[in-house]
């Protein structure tokens, strides 16, 4: 069940991007009717309408199947014991879902010690949620080349806002992740790291933590406004 919250944060985030305004003072174009009782004959009677459509926007969800996001953890006293990939295949699915209802472009790439495409940007979202409830992962977490394919993936994109959400625990190479992260902000490329149930932030600066789906339209469209 995707959170009602969540819903309103992604479309109200996508469909305010657009603008109007008028250019005034013009002598063609559209009849300026304030200025009627103002001229009685002017060459500035007209005025003319700008309309921008919303920021085109893609989205690459970056999901860390390795070895540690499988590991037992310990979500409080008295709560029972899981592990990341519970809490990170439903928010990835939510991202898809809610982003595709916005009509944002997505892709989803998973990594371990490899990265997979799982989702083209063709693809619909439905068939690759579907696919995430058969991942496993056991691999180690080769974090900063999976960030450079995605980066590369945004580059060719036409889009004017490109950003990468990474689902991670932030075990990886966190050395070369940050200088991929730096490289890819130079470049227009928004990087927000999602901890699931673990602080990114020495990798990600731009990040939020993430421990339960619920969590998701409180906190990481915060973080996307910021990266508009």
């Amino acid at each position: 069940m995707i959170p009602a919250k969540l819903r309103y944060e992604v479309k109200r985030l996508f469909e305010n991007t657009a603008c109007e305004s008028f250019e005034r003072n013009l002598k063609t174009g559209r009849l300026n009717v304030r200025a009627l009782t103002k001229h009685s004959i002017s060459e500035t009677l007209f005025q003319r309408r700008y309309e921008e459509e919303g920021i085109d926007s893609a989205v690459v969800i970056l999901l860390d199947v390795s070895g540690s996001m499988y590991d037992a953890i310990s979500t409080g006293v008295g709560k029972p014991r899981t592990f990341r990939m519970a809490s990170a295949a439903p928010v990835c699915a939510a991202l898809l879902e809610t982003l595709s209802a916005a009509q944002v472009a997505t892709s989803l790439v998973t990594f371990d010690d490899y990265t997979s495409v799982l989702k083209p940007w063709s693809m619909h979202y439905r068939k690759a949620i579907t696919m995430l409830e058969h991942i496993d992962g056991q691999g180690g977490s080769d974090d900063a080349t999976a960030l450079a394919h995605v980066h590369q993936m945004l580059y060719k994109r036409p889009e004017q806002r490109r950003i990468c959400f990474v689902l991670t625990d932030g075990q990886g190479d966190i050395q070369q992740a940050k200088a991929q992260v730096a490289s890819a902000a130079r470049l227009g490329v928004t990087t927000i790291g999602i901890g699931i149930n673990a602080d990114v932030s020495h990798v990600y600066p731009n990040n939020v933590q993430i421990d339960s789906l619920e969590d998701l339209g409180r906190v990481t469209f915060t973080k996307l406004k910021l990266a508009a």
